[in-house]
């Protein structure tokens, strides 16, 4: 596979993570919003640091992200209770049904809508593929 390859397929499985998330309206975010949003989903209460270390963006992006979805009243910052430097982020209950909802729904569809031309196997072996790849490709946790 060249780069440029690489860039394509890259392009085709944003399409069908969008599809698959429904994140292909009027509500849409960016990418870097949508895996904020999730991480924060996933952890109530996360810090910026802890965000920044699961998500892998800058820190100064994630504070630009969080202080606008704060104003938007999609989430809460709040001090620590034990130290009061860091501050501590959730999102607000709908939102965060919402997306758990969208985080955790299932690939097959999306990968269906997206490319008609393949069969059904052709489907199940491409989802197989990704799976794997993402394996691979999982941060390692730190202890």
């Amino acid at each position: 596979m060249r780069a440029a390859e690489l860039h394509r397929l890259a392009r085709e499985l944003r399409a069908i993570a969008l599809v698959a998330t429904k994140n292909i309206g009027s509500d849409r975010v960016n990418a870097g919003e949508l895996s904020v949003l999730e991480d924060i989903a996933r952890n109530p209460g996360a810090t910026i640091a802890e965000i920044t270390h699961r998500t892998g963006l800058a820190q100064s992006l994630i504070s630009r992200i969080t202080h606008a979805m704060a104003d938007a009243e999609i989430l809460t910052i709040d001090s620590d209770a034990s130290d009061r430097r860091k501050v501590r982020i959730d999102l607000v209950p709908d939102v965060r049904a919402m997306i758990l909802e969208r985080a955790n729904s299932s690939i097959s569809e999306a990968i269906a809508t997206c490319t008609p031309r393949l069969s059904p196997d052709q489907r199940h072996a491409l989802e197989q593929h990704l799976a794997a790849a993402e394996q691979l490709l999982r941060p390692v946790p730190e202890h």
